[in-house]
């Protein structure tokens, strides 16, 4: 390697290590999201627009609860980034500044709305927030001598951790990714 070539690379080493160093710092804005319903009243057997506002996201992951006797519906979201087992449903999320999806509303009665994000290139985690849904009365009920019954409890799914499924997303995009910079990934199907 003549002296040149040693130049250029200790000048490509150097911008390299500034980058890493420097990037930390220039951070536009902490990961954050929020919660927004179409209605927080829906009317019986109908389906409402969920909304989550995210910034400050690369890559990382929203976990969304929804209530028992509510079920989440559809999303626009893409479906191989979207994964559901039981009342939670886990989105992977890559340079996006939104998320929508539908949930679908018992006959009656009410829940909260909750979830947490992960930002993958800080290692941080986070709340969303609680948001509360109750579905509209179409009448106004009759005094009863009975108690409400109470729901039972949902039962939880065991095995399902949606942090090994993000972590299964990262790795295959990196191998996309890095591997098409490499020329090893040919992409597409063989003739």
């Amino acid at each position: 390697m003549n002296a040149d070539n040693k130049t250029a690379a200790l000048i490509v080493l150097s911008i390299s290590i500034a980058m890493f160093a420097i990037a930390p710092i220039v951070t536009a804005e902490a990961p954050a999201a929020t919660r927004t319903l179409s209605t927080a009243n829906p009317v019986p057997d109908s389906t409402f627009e969920v909304m989550l506002d995210l910034s400050g996201f690369q890559i990382g992951g929203v976990v969304e609860t929804i209530p028992d006797g509510f079920t989440f519906s559809s999303t626009t979201h893409p479906s191989n980034r979207t994964y559901r087992s039981g009342q939670k449903v886990v989105f992977v999320v890559i340079n996006e500044t939104s998320l929508k999806y539908d949930v679908r509303a018992p006959s009656e009665g009410r829940g909260t709305l909750s979830g947490t994000w992960y930002d993958a290139l800080n290692g941080t985690t986070g709340d969303i927030g609680r948001t509360d849904v109750s579905v509209r009365m179409a009448e106004t009920p009759t005094p009863s001598s009975r108690p409400a019954p109470t729901p039972a409890p949902s039962p939880s799914t065991p095995g399902f951790k949606a942090v090994f499924a993000l972590t299964g997303l990262f790795t295959v995009a990196y191998m996309i990714l890095f591997g098409r910079q490499r020329g090893n990934f040919k992409g597409g199907s063989e003739p």
